[in-house]
């Protein structure tokens, strides 16, 4: 219960801004405590639509009742937050990935830190640490797959837990190209949407694509760190040109080096897989899922012996 005269710091998210005639104008915001307050801000200034912010605020009476005015705000994004709390307010406030970052983001780094090839390990952690902050935040699709808050990183971190199984069984495979391959293929997703809450796609995104804008990345990337023209950047590019395989997906390329063929199955059975999973759980035992677009519509029975 909000008192008048009352200073009030919380984190919430905007749900509807409105137009005014005043000199400040209300936003509607659900707070992290699941109250619903009105925050009025200075004509001159901006909050986001389904954004994350940090409020401190004043209580004042304003037409009878008791908006906060606010002193000071300041996106989640651009605060320096720990992991836990980030990952809190995001599960809170957003459909989220069903993973503790922490630990993704630490198995990550842990592989990163492995990689023995100087150029490859060189390419992927500037990569990395550039868009570090992006990639545990964007989902990897607009529907169909990891379709949520930090599903990028879900996405990316179960495809290299798969190709360490693929390593044990496939001996002729690469380390350091599998697992690199699989952590830049996607990093462009976070610039071929408009944010991460809200997955539309940018114009750059809709006419370019990730894949386009991640191999002029990788490129770019060789030439700052002097090492264009290493037989290991082509052999980047070319993972990353063709992953999705066909033409009509994105790919100009068809995969023509064992780890790209490698990510490419990797990467459609973990999209697929996932999405199948999580119909499952919805369904009730004895019962078919709903049509998968990603499994060609079909439906899937879930039978009594069924992993819960």
């Amino acid at each position: 219960m909000l008192e008048l005269d009352k200073n009030y710091k919380f984190y919430g998210k905007v749900t509807q801004v409105n137009e005014s005639t005043y000199d400040t104008y209300p936003v509607n915001v659900t707070t992290d405590n699941n109250e619903n307050v009105i925050v009025r801000i200075k004509q001159d200034e901006e909050v986001l639509l389904n954004k994350i912010y940090l409020f401190e605020t004043r209580s004042i009476n304003f037409k009878e009742k008791i908006h906060l005015e606010a002193i000071n705000y300041q996106l989640l994004e651009t605060l320096d937050v720990d992991d836990k709390t980030q990952e809190k307010l995001m599960k809170f406030f957003y459909e989220y990935a069903p993973v503790k970052i922490s630990f993704i983001k630490k198995d990550i780094e842990t592989i990163i830190d492995s990689l023995e090839n100087e150029t490859i390990k060189k390419l992927t952690k500037t990569i990395y640490e550039e868009n570090k902050n992006d990639f545990y935040l964007y989902p990897a699709a607009s529907r169909f797959h990891h379709a949520y808050i930090s599903g990028l990183a879900y996405h990316t971190h179960s495809m290299l837990k798969l190709a360490k199984g693929f390593m044990k069984v496939y001996k002729f495979l690469n380390k350091d190209l599998l697992m690199s391959g699989i952590i830049i293929h996607d990093i462009c997703k976070i610039s071929e949407f408009k944010s991460y809450e809200n997955a539309e796609y940018t114009i750059k995104g809709k006419l370019l694509g990730h894949i386009s804008m991640g191999v002029n990345l990788l490129e770019k990337t060789a030439t700052r760190l002097n090492l264009e023209g290493k037989e290991e950047v082509m052999l980047l590019e070319h993972i990353m040109l063709s992953h999705h395989y066909y033409g009509n997906f994105g790919s100009p390329k068809k995969p023509n080096i064992a780890e790209a063929l490698m990510i490419h199955f990797i990467d459609n059975i973990d999209s697929k897989a996932c999405v199948l999973g999580e119909e499952l759980e919805q369904t009730q035992e004895g019962e078919l899922t709903k049509s998968i677009a990603v499994l060609e519509r079909e439906r899937y029975y879930k039978h009594k012996l069924t992993n819960e």
